[in-house]
Formats: C-alpha cells, structure tokens, sequence
C-alpha cells in the first residue's frame, strides 16, 4: 500500500525516471519509487512537470495536489479509472436507496459530534459543555432533519473561540483548518475514486457543482482531527511552510477504526469500503468510522 506523501517546494522539474519521481534542483537530485506515494503535493508555482510523469502518476493511481499563491490547495489531479471493475461500482452506487443513506449519514454525523466531543475532552472544556456535546450525538435522526450537525458545530467553535466565524478569511485559525480539510478531502477523494466509485454522488451533500460531493460526506469524522492539532499547536501569525506541512502530515496520523489504530490514510481506506459493504448487504453493523477516542500525531 503506498504512503508516502511528497510535498514540493523550491524545486525545479518532477520528471519521471524508470518506475521513480525524480525531484530536482540544479544539480541535486532526489529519486522516490512511484509505488511508495500516495499523495504529491505541490507548492511551487515555477516547477516544470513532464506529460509522460503526470500519465506515469495517474497509472499508480497517485494524488497530485497543486496550490495556488496562497499555498492554499486550489486543485487536484486523479486518474480517469481507478479500479478493475469501474461500472459494476458505479452502477451499485447509482442504486444505493435513499433509506440507507439516511442511515449513513446519521452514522457520519453521529460520530463527527462524538470525535468533537473526544476533541473538547482533549482540550479539557467544561464538563456541562461535554454532556451538552453528548445529547447533541443523541439526536441525530435519519438524514439528520433538525440540522444538529450545525447546531453542535456552533456549540463546538464557541467553547474555543470567542464570536468564531468560519466564514471570516481574515482568521488565521480558518486559514489553517481550510488548508487541512483540503488535504483531507483531497485524499478521501483519491480513494474514493480508487474504489470505482462516482465522487460526485454523494450521500447528504448534492451541489451541482462540487465535483466531490462523497468526499465532502465523508471527510466529515475527520474534520475534528484537524480541529485538534490547531488546538494544541496554534500558529502565531501565518502558517509557514513547516506548519503547512505538518498538516499535510496530518494523513499519517493515527486514528482508531475496526478495532485498531491505524494511520488517517489507512482508515479513510477501511471507512469507504465498509460504505460499499454497508450498501452490498444492508448491514448496518458493516459500517466503520473514525474515532478520536485514541490518536497519535505524526511525528518527524
């Protein structure tokens, strides 16, 4: 399985050698096996790409993230097919009935409250604000009508911030949990469309013009991850380029899944095929999700 993530900054061509990236600056150059990469992700706006390495990419089926001046993801690249068995997938997924996915989405949302609640915890919020968080992930109905997603989502911000708006641009905080939910959804939609499903059919989420509709379903346990580790490890004025890649480096974080621990890449893995399980056999028991209830950060 690969898993390594290249981040790229200051370099002058990506070419392809053999079965290898090869990075280069001047006269240094860098080689990593295409096999080992899950994710590329591209920072410098200057840096020259071959045809044949970007074709060579979406073979091994390999994300390419590029940013725009910002350093903020602006768009990603992912192969025409992903997998051997393209339209028996999209067909099931095209008949997944809408009773299932109410049941999903409560799922998601359920455990999204829950893994904000393991966040709160984390930071030590006041335990009337906990149990508050508790009857939130009590409520969630099927296809969750009364909208407690966004009423715990409130409720959540604010036990942290003071008058917090994610819509403001002009936050640091945004500006950091926007680039790492970037990254999440980006990767979820690399599997996504590694499993041979449709990204832009999703479960809850149907703007027309969201190409990652599923992905923005699914990423939705995740998103306190990245709560987190701004929580714990808050920039002072602006992300650098080591805090932007710290959350790049968010993938190979730990979270809990099935049981075990396994890395944010590996459960994104295990979460998208237990939603085609789930729709296969109609078993809700099939369904797994991210918890937070254990996490370790990735350490350098």
């Amino acid at each position: 399985m690969s898993w390594r993530i290249v981040y790229v900054s200051e370099v002058d061509r990506l070419t392809l050698n053999l079965n290898s990236l090869k990075v280069a600056k001047g006269d240094l150059e860098v080689k990593v096996p295409l096999g080992d990469i899950f994710a590329i992700v591209i920072e410098d706006l200057t840096v020259s790409l071959t045809a044949r390495l970007i074709t060579e990419l979406s073979q091994y089926n390999i994300l390419v993230i590029f940013c725009n001046q910002k350093h903020l993801p602006e768009c990603v690249m992912h192969p025409i097919n992903g997998h051997y068995s393209q339209f028996g997938q999209m067909k099931s997924q095209l008949n997944w009935n809408e009773d299932g996915k109410g049941v999903l989405w409560r799922n998601i949302i359920k455990r999204k409250i829950l893994n904000q609640l393991e966040c709160m915890k984390y930071m030590q919020v006041e335990n009337f604000r906990l149990e508050k968080m508790k009857t939130y992930s009590n409520s969630v109905s099927l296809f969750d009508k009364e909208n407690i997603e966004g009423q715990a989502a409130r409720y959540y911000f604010n036990s942290f911030f003071d008058e917090f708006n994610r819509d403001n641009e002009d936050l640091i905080e945004n500006a950091v949990l926007n680039y790492g939910y970037a990254i999440l959804n980006a990767a979820i939609a690399r599997t996504i469309v590694a499993k041979g499903l449709i990204p832009a059919i999703g479960i809850h989420h149907v703007g027309e013009r969201n190409h990652f509709n599923l992905a923005s379903d699914l990423i939705e346990p995740l998103r306190p991850l990245v709560d987190l580790y701004l929580l714990k490890n808050p920039p002072e004025y602006f992300m650098t380029k080591e805090y932007r890649l710290e959350l790049v480096n968010l993938l190979h974080a730990r979270v809990f899944i099935d049981g075990k621990m396994q890395t944010v890449i590996r459960s994104i893995e295990i979460m998208i095929q237990s939603v085609i399980d789930y729709f296969d056999t109609d078993d809700e028991s099939k369904i797994k999700l991210p918890s937070l209830n254990k996490y370790k950060f990735y350490e350098l």
